[in-house]
């Protein structure tokens, strides 16, 4: 799904686009799961399918120092583990989980109005 942009400013990473098999950015397109924020960007921090997700990964992607922290979980809207929630809840983080598309658009909303926030994208295609 392609996704609309206004002012757009090139040093920031936004998801122009989506789809079951990669995410589009304005440099590249990903063809794996994806953490990503607006200075930074990983293809390594995530497991191959949001099943075998577990806090020591949210641990690691909490060192970039978010206020919040989107996981898109795929197609289909999975629940976090409760032990995620209180953790981030411990380190005044804020957890939001939904579908990838959802995570993707918010993302690029939440980037736009200035808001320090990481996205963990599980590809709709590996769940």
């Amino acid at each position: 799904m392609q996704i609309e942009l206004n002012n757009i400013d090139p040093n920031i990473n936004r998801i122009l686009a989506y789809s079951d098999d990669c995410f589009k950015l304005a440099d590249k397109v990903i063809h794996s799961n994806l953490v990503i924020s607006k200075d930074n960007l990983s293809e390594d921090l995530l497991t191959d399918n949001f099943q075998d997700f577990a806090l020591q990964h949210l641990k690691k992607i909490m060192l970039w120092k978010p206020e919040l922290i989107l996981i898109g979980t795929g197609k289909i809207l999975n629940y976090p583990n409760e032990e995620w929630v209180d953790y981030a809840n411990k380190k005044n983080i804020g957890l939001e989980v939904m579908s990838t598309g959802a995570a993707c658009r918010s993302y690029n909303l939440l980037i736009d109005e200035g808001r320090n926030v990481i996205a963990c994208l599980f590809l709709t295609k590996k769940n």
